[in-house]
């Protein structure tokens, strides 16, 4: 019974990065030039007029925690001001769902391990923090934003007791915006559109959410944003006890593809499947990798089990099987791991 209990305890989680929205908008946000046009036309334009975005990119979120864990961000992007050098701003795009009245609190500690790991780097000037929140849900938001206050205790007045260390953060509540209406980019239009449809419970309406695809003129784009969306509404059908069938499918993609639908449509249900049974093999494999280590050792080192559980290929994961089988120590076992 004991080594049960050490085994359950010592394997880390699937390393999902949360639920199949937050996954979708930081796979889809993710890429700098749709971001770039998200903020060109969602964010605050007298701030973002500020900004340099030819030179933005992707911030690396290692100061968030030791272990990557602690915090999590969506995206972090860092970008130069125009007419300044010596200092820089870091967006921290959030994405929300329903509710969301922990947003400040969450967004105050990503702005302290920011400078906190900036004055430790010796920074004399430190970053100036844009934050901007994607609310999803079925209704829009009604009311004041929440605020750090909130969450602090009240005197008999209803005032918060003692220092308040409140922040501004920009909000843009999908659920208010007229999906027909939305702006952009093909890509960006078609993304917001779907994410709008799945998070109000339309999914049933999916097909004209993806209009916009059809105006995109690259054609390796168009069917790389074309096979995200489907992956993420499948999904979401899913989360909804719902199928996505290869019928609908069809009738979404015929006007984009026109006389291609019928092959794209049969292309991009075998590489979803494809990829989901091969993640679904791959993580299977790291199972009995870290099953075999917690059964032969009393305690697994944690370093050895997040780079276990990194692992993405079959053939490198077969050969670690095999040196877990094969191993009488720990040390044996962790020169395998960076051959």
């Amino acid at each position: 019974m004991k080594n049960n209990t050490e085994e359950k305890k010592q394997e880390p989680k699937p390393t999902h990065p949360g639920n199949i929205y937050d996954v979708f908008v930081k796979n889809i946000f993710g890429r700098v030039l749709i971001f770039v046009d998200f903020l060109l036309n969602y964010a605050d334009p007298n701030f973002i007029n500020k900004i340099d975005l030819e030179k933005i990119s992707k911030a690396p979120t290692h100061y968030v925690g030791q272990k990557g864990d602690e915090l999590i961000l969506d995206l972090v992007f860092s970008c130069p001001f125009k007419n300044r050098i010596d200092a820089k701003v870091m967006i921290i795009f959030e994405h929300a769902g329903n509710t969301f009245e922990d947003i400040p609190v969450r967004l105050l500690c990503y702005a302290t391990a920011i400078w906190w790991a900036e004055l430790k780097e010796g920074k004399k000037i430190l970053s100036v923090i844009y934050f901007i929140v994607v609310r999803t849900g079925a209704k829009p938001y009604l009311g004041v934003y929440p605020k750090v206050a909130d969450w602090l205790a009240k005197d008999e007045n209803g005032q918060p007791i003692g220092f308040v260390p409140d922040l501004h953060y920009y909000v843009v509540d999908l659920p208010a915006y007229d999906g027909e209406h939305l702006c952009g980019r093909p890509e960006l239009r078609a993304a917001m559109g779907i994410l709008k449809n799945m998070t109000e419970g339309n999914e049933d309406e999916f097909a004209k959410a993806m209009l916009p695809i059809s105006e995109m003129t690259d054609d390796r784009q168009q069917i790389m944003i074309t096979k995200d969306i489907l992956e993420f509404v499948a999904k979401a059908f899913n989360a909804h006890h719902k199928h996505l069938g290869a019928e609908a499918v069809h009738k979404a993609l015929t006007p984009i593809f026109s006389e291609r639908a019928e092959n794209m449509t049969t292309t991009i249900f075998d590489e979803i499947r494809a990829e989901g049974e091969a993640k679904g093999e791959v993580r299977g494999r790291i199972k009995d990798v870290l099953r075999i280590l917690n059964k032969k050792f009393k305690k697994v080192p944690e370093s050895i089990l997040q780079s276990v559980n990194s692992y993405t290929d079959e053939i490198a994961l077969d050969s670690l099987f095999e040196s877990a089988l094969d191993c009488e120590t720990l040390e044996e076992f962790k020169r395998e791991l960076v051959k």
